[in-house]
């Protein structure tokens, strides 16, 4: 009797698991079946772009950057890629021993110097692309990810300080794309705008956080 109350048991649960294992088996498929055509139909690309950024606010920093950004293309309007760079930053800090001197003696003690250091910035690139790869179209491209200073422990940036930790980096940009080989339309000059935003951390007596931002200009080539 046992047996067979167990055997009855088995079949039971073999009827309730054979839909159930179906369904997850037409979920499964239904996925791969989404997900290969953009896969399969997805094309190398490449971007390496030089780019100037002027910055502005009580944390004024400018940035010479050199970056290449490595992914694929999955619609003709779509490219999602990963980057890195490197950043060339300066800013000028003033060292003055306060307003009272430089009141009583204008242009006597201005002691300003100028800072330098070497940042990576690390990022996820969206790119996409309004108007046919064989003809000047616009495109907006946007990068998330984080920047590391990597040339000194600290330094010392018009009123505040950057450190050795990660900062999060923010730059969207927007711009005109130029086909340069009819052979070949992957191959472009893109032009364009940026912004960029950066958390920094501040020393002084108290502790927090702060924002460099910048604006400036982006060439890059594509292919």
């Amino acid at each position: 009797m046992k047996r067979k109350s167990l055997l009855l048991a088995l079949m039971l649960a073999g009827a309730v698991a054979a839909p159930v294992s179906a369904q997850y088996t037409d979920i499964i498929n239904g996925i791969t079946n989404t997900v290969r055509p953009a896969i399969s139909g997805a094309s190398y690309k490449g971007y390496v772009e030089g780019s100037y950024t002027q910055g502005f606010g009580n944390y004024r920093t400018n940035f010479a950057t050199v970056a290449t950004s490595q992914g694929y293309k999955f619609t003709p309007w779509f490219y999602m890629g990963a980057g890195i760079g490197v950043d060339f930053l300066w800013s000028t800090v003033d060292d003055s021993w306060g307003e009272s001197w430089e009141t009583s003696n204008p242009g006597m003690y201005n002691k300003s110097r100028t800072t330098s250091a070497v940042m990576i910035p690390i990022f996820t690139d969206f790119r996409f692309i309004m108007g046919s790869q064989t003809s000047t179209s616009v495109f907006f491209n946007l990068r998330l990810g984080a920047s590391f200073l990597c040339s000194d422990t600290y330094i010392q940036i018009r009123d505040g300080y950057l450190t050795s930790k990660e900062y999060f980096y923010f730059q969207p940009a927007l711009g005109v794309r130029f086909p340069i080989n009819i052979t070949n339309p992957k191959q472009a000059i893109d032009i364009g705008i940026h912004y960029r935003l950066m958390t920094s951390n501040y020393w002084s007596s108290w502790q927090y956080n702060a924002a460099i931002n910048g604006l400036g200009l982006n060439l890059s080539f594509e292919w």
